[in-house]
């Protein structure tokens, strides 16, 4: 037997929630498997037009379209949100505040510190920066970027020792074995 959640359902399912499209009973069945009407589904489909879950949209000879109320929607919200607890109401409301928040804070970072520097931004950095025969100071590159020393380090360190060929000498750079490599060439 079907049910009036079960024609809803394929409502939904044909329109995809868009309330411009339209569908017919033969559409709506069709998705139920069913081949034609009886008096139950005719009911059902009065009940849903009664409730103004659906509209008749026009009609062409026998042929009766629909379209879905535009009030559907808030209807089901209302619906899930009556169906909730009030805890869960209250924990979609803590969720919602703390998305809020937390973009707030992210927007704020980025216009205080600007956006996160990539390894591609050290790349550009670097093509900028670098001599003739392909040399380029980390002191120099990490001021062009903006970044503290600490910061500098954390982020690339890893990414440098794998993509560029370390050089001794330079301000500040990479310690190994008592050395300052602080001048890096590109990998080729």
């Amino acid at each position: 037997m079907i049910t009036k959640d079960d024609i809803i359902n394929a409502i939904m399912k044909f329109t995809g929630g868009d309330t411009s499209r339209k569908f017919t009973k033969n559409s709506i069945l069709n998705i139920l498997g069913k081949k034609s009407s009886n008096k139950t589904i005719d009911k059902i489909f009065k009940e849903l037009v009664n409730e103004g879950v659906i509209s008749l949209a026009t009609t062409k000879g026998k042929a009766k379209y629909y379209v879905l109320s535009k009030n559907l929607k808030e209807k089901e919200i209302a619906k899930e949100v009556r169906g909730k607890t009030t805890e869960n109401v209250n924990s979609d409301i803590q969720n919602v505040i703390r998305e809020i928040v937390d973009e707030a804070i992210r927007k704020y970072f980025e216009e205080y510190f600007g956006k996160p520097k990539t390894f591609q931004d050290l790349d550009n950095v670097y093509e900028t920066v670098k001599d003739d025969i392909g040399y380029a100071s980390i002191n120099d590159i990490r001021e062009q970027l903006g970044m503290s020393l600490e910061q500098f380090m954390s982020k690339f360190r890893d990414y440098i020792l794998k993509h560029y060929e370390l050089i001794a000498g330079g301000k500040e750079g990479f310690v190994i074995h008592g050395t300052r490599y602080g001048i890096i060439r590109k990998k080729v």
